[in-house]
C-alpha cells in the first residue's frame, strides 16, 4: 500500500515534534476531582485565588492550571451539593504539581439547593434542534468504532454489506447515504476517500457524536436533506492513549492519540494513527451454482474467500491553542489507504475472486478559532481542507468466474473481467472545503450568525487496460455554495427561538454522451441555485421539561459521484435536479433527579418528512449499467422515544424505539423499455428500509475492586429489528416475497482498569447467540466474534 509510506512519515514528524515540545517546561498545577464514592465530578469549579485564575473539571473530572508563578498559592475547589475544600500549595518554577481532591457531600446543602450545572453533553441535547450527543467516556476501553457508536442512535440504523471495512448505508429516519453529510470536528467528510470512514474511526480518538435530525444548524454550512453527524474527536491538550485489539477473522485494530501544549506559549502537537485489518473470513449461508448459472445447492454454509480489508490513517496537527491571538490555530495533515477485496456484487448471488480496489489520500487542513475577535461578543471560525485522493478499481482477470467455493470456471472471453469489461480505471480527485462562520452576540438575548460554506472538486480518469475508452474521459468539475444566515433570540430564560436562511449556488462541468453519436461526448455545463429555510425553538414548560419544534426547507445538492458516476458501470447523468424536503421535528424530553442517588430521562421526537426529487439509482435490464436519476416523491411519518435511568455511577439503563412509516408518493415510474409509467407502488410502503427497530443497553461499574484507583466493568447491548420487504409489499405472494427477516442480536463485554484508567483490558463477545443477520440486499454479516483490546492512557 502506498499510503503507508505516508504513513510512516507523517509519524515520524508526529513523533519528533512531540518529543521536541516536550523539552520546554512551565509551571503548572494539574488533579483530578472525584466524590467519596470514587465517581469523577465534572463541572468543579478550581480556582487559584492568589493570582485569580480559575477553571471546571472537564468530564474525566480532570483539570489543569498553566502559567503559575513560583510561591506559596491557596487553591479553592467548590461544587454544589459538596463540601469546599481549600488546599495551600507550594510550587517552584517549571514545577509540574499533581494535586487530586476527594469531595464530601454536604447533606445540608441538598436539601436546599440542587445542582445547576451542566455537562458539555447534556448542553447540546437541550439545543432547540432535534439533537442527539452521544459521549463516549464509558466507551473507550471498547473495541468500537464510530459506526457501532452511531448505530445505537434513535432512528439510526447502518445498512451494512458485511464486515470490517465492507460498504455501508447511513440511515436516518428514511433519508440515506448522500442526504446525511457527515462532518469531522466540523470539517466535510465527503471527499476524506474511502479509507477514513465511519469505520475505521476507533472510539479512543472520539470525545462525542452529535447527530441533528432533519432540520441542520446554520453553522455546519451543509446542503443536508435529512441531517448531519458531526464527530468530535479528543480535545485534549495533554494527553497519550494507545490500544490494540484482535480477534475473530484474524481482525487487528491499532490506535495510538496523543497531544501535547506548551503552557506558556500555547504551542501544541498532536495527532493519532490507526490501523485496521481483517480477513473477514466468516461463514454465509449462499447459493452454489455451475458455470452457466444454473442452481446447484441452495442455503450451503460456506466461508467468504477474497474479502482481505486494511488500512491505515495517520492525523497530524500543530500550531497554537489559547493564546491572545487565537483560542485555535492548528495546521494538520490527513494521509490514509486501503485495500480491500471484493467478494460479492449487490446480492450474494454474484461472487468474485479477483476483484480489488485501492485508494489513497493526502490532506492537508487549516482550523482557526477565536472568540471575541476584534471587539467583545464577536466570534470567528475558519475550517479548510484540500484533498488528494487516487483510487483505483483493478478486474482484470479475463475468462475465469468463481462460484462460493471458490471454484473457478473458464468462460472463454478474453475481454470481461468478472464484473463485466476488463479494466483498470484510476481515477484522481482533487477537492478544496472550506467552513467561515461569524457570530455576534448584541445582547443576552440577541445574536445573528454568518455560514460560508465552498466546495470545488475535480477528476481525471485513465483506464490502464481499456485505452480506447479514454478519449471519451473529459475533466469533470463541481463547484458549490452554501450560504446561511440565523438570527437567535432568547425570549425568557426558558425559551428561545432561531429563525435562519440558506442560499445555494451550483455550477457543474461534465459531459455526455451525443443522443445520435454513442462514440462522441459532448461538454455539458450546469447551474443551479435556490433558497431554503428554517426555524427551531425550545421551552421549557417545567424546570426538567423541556419541548422542542424546528421546521426546515431543506435542498440538496448533487454530488460528484452522482453527476459524473463511476466509469464503470454507474453512468453520468448531467441532467440531475437537486432534492429538496420539508423537514418538521417536535420533542418533548424530561429529565429529573428522583433523589441523591436515582436518575431518570424520558424523551421522545414525532417527526415528518415530504421529499421530492429524490435522487434513486436507475438500473438498466438491458445492460449492466445504472445511473442516478430524479423521480420519486416520499412522504416519512415516524416517532422514537427513549427512556434512561441512573443508579449512583455503579449502574445504568436505556432503551431506545423507531418506529417510520416511509411511503412512495410518486406519480410516475421509469422501466427501460417503456419510459415513464403509471406507478402502481404509490402509497406503499419503501422497500429494503427498516421502519421498526430498537435497542437497549445495561452497564456496571464498580470502584476499587481488587485494589485502590481500580474499576471493573460489564455491559450488555441488544439490538433488534423487525422483519421488512426486499421489494414492494404490494404485489407478489406473500409465501414467495422476498424478506429481510426479523433479528436480534446480544453483544456484551467485560473490562478491567487499574491506576485510575492507566491500565486497561476489555473482552467483547459480539452477536454471542450466533444470529444471522442481514442488511441491504440481504447481504449477510458476521456472526458470533469475539475480540480483547489492550489500552494505556496517559
Amino acid at each position: 500500500m502506498r499510503g503507508l509510506v505516508f504513513l510512516f512519515t507523517a509519524l515520524s514528524i508526529f513523533s519528533t515534534a512531540l518529543l521536541s515540545a516536550q523539552s520546554t517546561n512551565s509551571a503548572v498545577i494539574s488533579g483530578q476531582v472525584t466524590s467519596a464514592s470514587g465517581n469523577d465530578l465534572e463541572g468543579v469549579n478550581v480556582i487559584l485565588e492568589s493570582e485569580f485564575k480559575g477553571t471546571t473539571t472537564d468530564v474525566n473530572g480532570s483539570f489543569q492550571l498553566n502559567d503559575i508563578s513560583e510561591g506559596t498559592h491557596k487553591l479553592i475547589v467548590s461544587y454544589l451539593g459538596y463540601q469546599t475544600q481549600v488546599k495551600e500549595i507550594s510550587i517552584n518554577n517549571a514545577e509540574k504539581l499533581e494535586i487530586n481532591f476527594v469531595l464530601e457531600e454536604s447533606s445540608a446543602e441538598l436539601e436546599e439547593v440542587e445542582l445547576t450545572g451542566k455537562s458539555e453533553i447534556r448542553k447540546i441535547n437541550e439545543q432547540a434542534y432535534a439533537v442527539t450527543s452521544i459521549s463516549t467516556k464509558s466507551l473507550l476501553n471498547s473495541t468500537a468504532d464510530a459506526q457501532q457508536v452511531l448505530d445505537r442512535v434513535p432512528g439510526v440504523r447502518i445498512l451494512q454489506e458485511g464486515g470490517l471495512g465492507s460498504n455501508y448505508t447511513f440511515s436516518l429516519n428514511g433519508f440515506k447515504g448522500n442526504q446525511v453529510k457527515f462532518f469531522l470536528n466540523g470539517i466535510p467528510m465527503d471527499s476524506f476517500g474511502s479509507s477514513f470512514n465511519l469505520g475505521n474511526i476507533p472510539v479512543n480518538s472520539i470525545e462525542r457524536v452529535d447527530v441533528y435530525n432533519g432540520v441542520v444548524p446554520v453553522w455546519l454550512g451543509t446542503d443536508a436533506l435529512g441531517g448531519a453527524v458531526n464527530i468530535i474527536t479528543n480535545q485534549k491538550n495533554d494527553y497519550l492513549d494507545v490500544s490494540y485489539s484482535f480477534g475473530s477473522f484474524n481482525t487487528h485494530k491499532a490506535s495510538l492519540n496523543g497531544a501535547y501544549t506548551n503552557n506558556k506559549s500555547g504551542f501544541t502537537v498532536r495527532g493519532n494513527l490507526n490501523y485496521n485489518y481483517s480477513d473477514n473470513n466468516y461463514d454465509v449461508l449462499a447459493e452454489i451454482r455451475d458455470a452457466n448459472g444454473n442452481l446447484l445447492e441452495d442455503n450451503v454454509e460456506v466461508e467468504r474467500f477474497h474479502d482481505q480489508y486494511q488500512s491505515a490513517t495517520a492525523q497530524v496537527e500543530t500550531g497554537f491553542v489559547e493564546t491572545s491571538f487565537a483560542d485555535q490555530l492548528l495546521l494538520g495533515l490527513i494521509v490514509s489507504g486501503d485495500d480491500d477485496e471484493v467478494q460479492t456484487g449487490a446480492t450474494m448471488r454474484t461472487v468474485y475472486g479477483a476483484v480489488e480496489v485501492e485508494s489513497e489520500s493526502v490532506i492537508p487542513t487549516l482550523k482557526y478559532k477565536k472568540q471575541n475577535l476584534f471587539f467583545e461578543g464577536f466570534d470567528a471560525s475558519l475550517n479548510a481542507s484540500y484533498n488528494i485522493t487516487q483510487t483505483r478499481n483493478i478486474d482484470t482477470l479475463t475468462g475465469v468466474r468463481y462460484n462460493w467455493y471458490g471454484e473457478t470456471f473458464e468462460t472463454n472471453s478474453e475481454n470481461n473481467g468478472e464484473q463485466g469489461l476488463a479494466n483498470l480505471l484510476e481515477q484522481d480527485d482533487n477537492e478544496f472545503n472550506s467552513q467561515l462562520n461569524l457570530s455576534y452576540l448584541f445582547n443576552e438575548k440577541h445574536s445573528l450568525s454568518f455560514n460560508h460554506a465552498f466546495q470545488h472538486f475535480k477528476r481525471d480518469e485513465f483506464d490502464e487496460v481499456n485505452l480506447s475508452v479514454n478519449e471519451y474521459y473529459l475533466p469533470k468539475s463541481l463547484a458549490k455554495n452554501v450560504f446561511g444566515l440565523s438570527y437567535k433570540y432568547k425570549i425568557s430564560k426558558d425559551w428561545t427561538a432561531s429563525v435562519f436562511g440558506k442560499a445555494y449556488a451550483l455550477n457543474v462541468k461534465t459531459s455526455e454522451q451525443e443522443t445520435n453519436n454513442v462514440e462522441s461526448t459532448i461538454p455539458v455545463s450546469v447551474d443551479y441555485s435556490d433558497f431554503g429555510y428554517g426555524m427551531a425553538t425550545s421551552y421549557f414548560l417545567l424546570k426538567n421539561l423541556q419541548l422542542k419544534a424546528s421546521y426546515e426547507k431543506a435542498f440538496r445538492l448533487p454530488t460528484a459521484g452522482e453527476f459524473f458516476g463511476d466509469g464503470l458501470v454507474v453512468l453520468a447523468n448531467p441532467n440531475l435536479k437537486p432534492e429538496q424536503s420539508d423537514n418538521f421535528n417536535f420533542g418533548i424530553n424530561f429529565n429529573k433527579d428522583l433523589n441523591r442517588n436515582n436518575h431518570i430521562e424520558v424523551g421522545s421526537t414525532f417527526i415528518y418528512r415530504n421529499a421530492k426529487n429524490l435522487i434513486y439509482n436507475i438500473v438498466s435490464v438491458s445492460s449492466p449499467t445504472s445511473r442516478s436519476g430524479n423521480l420519486a416523491e416520499t412522504k416519512a411519518l415516524g416517532v422514537q422515544g427513549t427512556f434512561a435511568y441512573r443508579w449512583k455511577d455503579i449502574f445504568n439503563l436505556s432503551a431506545n424505539i423507531t418506529y417510520q412509516d416511509i411511503t412512495d408518493e410518486a406519480d410516475l415510474i421509469y422501466n427501460d423499455f417503456s419510459g415513464y409509467t403509471e406507478n402502481l407502488n404509490k402509497g406503499a410502503r419503501v422497500p429494503n428500509t427498516p421502519y421498526l427497530f430498537g435497542g437497549a443497553t445495561a452497564g456496571f461499574n464498580f470502584k476499587n475492586v481488587g485494589g485502590d484507583d481500580t474499576n471493573l466493568f460489564f455491559n450488555y447491548y441488544y439490538r433488534f429489528t423487525q422483519e421488512y420487504f426486499l421489494t414492494s409489499d404490494r404485489f407478489g405472494s406473500i409465501d414467495t416475497k422476498a424478506i429481510i427477516p426479523q433479528q436480534s442480536s446480544h453483544s456484551a463485554e467485560i473490562g478491567y482498569s487499574i491506576k485510575k484508567g492507566k491500565y486497561n483490558v476489555s473482552v467483547e463477545a459480539r452477536n454471542f447467540t450466533d444470529e444471522a443477520s442481514y442488511d441491504k440486499f440481504r447481504l449477510q454479516k458476521p456472526g458470533r466474534a469475539f475480540y480483547l483490546k489492550l489500552r494505556y492512557n496517559l
